[in-house]
């Protein structure tokens, strides 16, 4: 589908059922709608669900025009809503993705009846000037693929997820396809040059939708304080920590999450 200019890749799961809300999920940085791979089965029973792949990642477009700031993005997940008919949504968010989708509710509370966060990032700046220069530097994106080329993979992982027995070939490959597309690279440096900093206690303040606030103990990405410190600036919001969980949140505790959701939601 196309959507402000850009061809995105999405998911559809599960049924339609009266009353309920239509779930939509958005993955966070480096990642797809691959992520919510074990969550999505625990949910498609009771929900309509659309998985989308933001542009630059998974299986959408890798374009060069598109503007790649979280207030874009934000507006695009709007945009997807209105262009699929959607009355009313609950936004499901992991890691950038989370601050996406508070983005999102901020702008359209008619339609966006809940948030639930998944280790959502917050407070974080803007790129440094420097990466940001960095990136107009002529032939970068190859310099920036050789340097995830050289990262050890398994240690990436285990600082993402607690429990290591988790991480088995086929999540490996799941995590990884897409980063053999070079175009990816590029769109990396688009993103370091147009990613505004979060959103601010002022503006997070504004936010009158109930937010759900799911958090892994051991998060080594996003850490729990995070978590802590929306709970306070977000108005109506609640928050669980699950212990012995990294930061793949839908990976580790798949069925804790949909429950969590589920009863945050009003049908259990």
């Amino acid at each position: 589908m196309r959507i402000n200019g850009v061809q995105i890749y999405y998911e559809k799961h599960g049924h339609a059922h009266q009353n309920h809300p239509v779930l939509i999920m958005v993955h966070g940085y480096l990642s797809s709608t691959f992520s919510f791979r074990s969550l999505i089965p625990y949910l498609k029973e009771q929900y309509n669900i659309y998985a989308l792949d933001l542009p630059g990642f998974g299986q959408s477009e890798k374009s060069m025009t598109f503007v790649y700031s979280l207030d874009n993005y934000a507006k695009l997940v709007l945009a997807f809503i209105e262009a699929m008919n959607i009355k009313h949504a609950v936004l499901i968010g992991h890691s950038m993705g989370g601050q996406i989708c508070l983005n999102a509710a901020k702008k359209d509370p008619e339609h966006i009846l809940r948030v639930v966060c998944l280790s959502a990032s917050g407070y974080m700046g803007k790129v440094k000037s420097s990466l940001r220069f960095a990136s107009y530097i002529p032939f970068m994106s190859y310099y920036v693929k050789r340097y995830f080329e050289k990262k050890d993979v398994m240690k990436v992982f285990l600082d993402v997820v607690h429990d290591k027995e988790l991480i088995d070939e086929p999540m490996k490959e799941g995590y990884l396809k897409p980063m053999r597309d070079f175009n990816f690279y590029r769109t990396l440096l688009r993103l370091a040059r147009h990613r505004e900093g979060d959103m601010y206690s002022s503006e997070l303040n504004q936010i009158k939708q109930p937010v759900l606030l799911l958090w892994g103990s051991e998060d080594k990405i996003v850490p729990v304080s995070i978590g802590e410190r929306l709970k306070k600036d977000l108005p109506c919001s609640e928050m669980k920590v699950y212990q012995n969980t990294g930061h793949l949140l839908p990976e580790e505790k798949p069925a804790e999450v949909a429950k969590d959701i589920q009863r945050f939601i009003g049908l259990t």
